[in-house]
């Protein structure tokens, strides 16, 4: 065994309770890293989930749109494309008031009038499972469960809306590229388009949204058809919207709120990094004989800086590898709590790269914020097992040494590299940085002040409690700024 082997075996055994106390430091890293591993799995799982049921959550491989009633030379270039082979579904939404014969109760509803083949993709779940199929062979509705439950009625029992009597046939259970918390805010009623005219609702100035999905025959793009219809769609003001535009606006949304939440979990894992360096400042201070006694068996003071570094960074890798598990967990649990406010249904798998990413990032951060109070140990002199300096006058000296000037600009170029990749402009994480920079600097500058406003607070009036409590406020090796800026920016976070 080398002579450091051996020395590095005699710091394990005598930092063992140490250890372990700042292994509970290091545990603070495993809530930021659990946090940007939950977060970018799940976004992953929720862009390639979009990616695979896009046609579904458009419902057909275009759609077009308007705010009023297609008009005649529309309605002929329907005609056109149906000729081609185009096939076509319309879907008439509304708002309007549903009333319940039997119980007398009315609620505010969204009405859809659906034409037979509606949507050309995805399911539409509902309860019976034979609701929808039998949506299009008489006046009856398939309704949302909250519209149940406010009307008080069941399925079976009519619905009248406008002049125009539906049984209600099936409650809705899912429909693709829709939010279901959408529904306790305006309940949907499907109602075959045939019978809209008959509601009498539909009339001059009314408000309505006209939307008909195409299908396009084998051998035609979408950017064929756009090429041959786009034009005189748009002059008509008919909107076009494509799988690859729905997708994008999706997958661009998704990108937007993984962004937002991921720079919460940067502050998450700062405030970690925080809490570390907290951590093993008071570990450093405990391990000033041992690093002496090292020192004094032959250890040179780069070898004790290694030995406790690699202590660290074991520590902080544990406490990495405890955060990316709770992350995964949590990524497994995050659809079933989301599901309402999902437009898709999101399968789970692991996302190798978000895992390795949030390993990375928790290693390096606990290891980064550990540096700086460990290189204090470079400075500890033999002499120090036999004439014994207060351990502030030894870390105090070390705040001259050139690594740890070195060790503060990689925190600083860490925070800005770490906000560059969770902003979407690099201004924005700029400015990100700069604001967490401001944010501990004045949290630092205040707990300095209060440090320094506590040596003249106690009196010899005061009971020795309190006055011992205000001096350790102050006193050498007091952890009055590690504290208020561990606080502070918790609740900044």
């Amino acid at each position: 065994m080398s002579r450091f082997s051996k020395l590095a075996a005699v710091a394990w055994r005598e930092s063992r309770t140490a250890r372990r106390r700042l292994l509970l430091y290091m545990s603070s890293i495993a809530l930021g890293v659990a946090a940007l591993v939950a977060i970018d799995s799940f976004a992953d799982n929720v862009t390639r989930s979009v990616h695979e049921q896009s046609r579904a959550l458009l419902g057909g491989d275009l759609s077009l749109t308007s705010n009023a009633k297609f008009t005649a030379p529309v309605e002929q270039l329907f005609d056109s494309m149906t000729t081609a082979g185009v096939q076509l579904a319309r879907q008439v939404t509304f708002a309007s008031m549903a009333l319940a014969p039997r119980t007398g109760q009315t609620r505010l509803a969204q009405v859809r009038a659906v034409t037979p083949g509606y949507p050309f993709y995805g399911q539409i779940e509902t309860d019976p499972a034979t609701g929808w199929g039998a949506l299009q062979q008489g006046p009856v509705a398939v309704v949302d469960p909250s519209l149940l439950v406010a009307l008080d009625v069941h399925v079976g029992d009519t619905l009248s809306i406008g002049n125009m009597k539906f049984t209600i046939a099936a409650e809705l259970r899912n429909v693709p590229g829709e939010v279901a918390v959408t529904a306790a805010i305006g309940p949907r009623i499907y109602i075959p388009a045939q019978y809209l005219a008959q509601t009498g609702l539909l009339v001059f100035g009314s408000r309505a949204d006209y939307e008909t999905l195409v299908k396009l025959p084998p051998g035609m793009t979408a950017d064929q058809f756009s090429d041959r219809f786009g034009g005189r769609l748009a002059r008509q003001k008919v909107r076009v919207h494509t799988v690859a535009q729905n997708e994008y606006n999706l997958s661009n949304a998704i990108d937007q709120l993984r962004n937002f939440l991921g720079v919460v979990g940067l502050v998450a894992l700062l405030l970690g990094g925080i809490g570390v360096a907290s951590g093993v400042h008071a570990f450093v201070m405990r391990k000033i004989d041992t690093v002496a006694v090292l020192r004094c068996l032959g250890a040179t003071s780069n070898q004790v800086a290694v030995i406790y570094v690699l202590q660290a960074a074991a520590m902080g890798l544990v406490g990495a590898a405890a955060g990316t598990a709770l992350g995964v967990a949590f990524q497994f649990a995050m659809p079933n709590v989301l599901k309402d406010f999902l437009p898709v249904d999101v399968s789970v798998r692991l996302s190798p790269e978000a895992i390795l990413l949030g390993l990375g990032i928790g290693v390096w951060v606990a290891l980064v914020f550990a540096l700086r109070p460990l290189l204090s140990l470079r400075g500890v002199s033999p002499l120090q097992a036999l004439r014994r300096e207060s351990d502030a006058t030894v870390l105090r000296a070390a705040r001259r040494d050139s690594a740890t000037s070195v060790v503060t600009f990689a925190i600083v170029g860490s925070v800005l590299a770490l906000a560059l990749t969770r902003a979407d402009t690099v201004a924005h994480g700029v400015w990100f940085a700069i604001g967490i920079t401001l944010a501990v600097g004045i949290l630092w500058v205040v707990s300095a002040l209060m440090a320094r406003a506590a040596r003249g607070l106690a009196r010899p009036s005061m009971p020795f409690v309190l006055r011992q409590g205000i001096a350790n406020l102050h006193r050498p090796g007091n952890q009055t700024r590690a504290v208020i800026l561990s606080l502070g920016f918790g609740v900044f976070l």
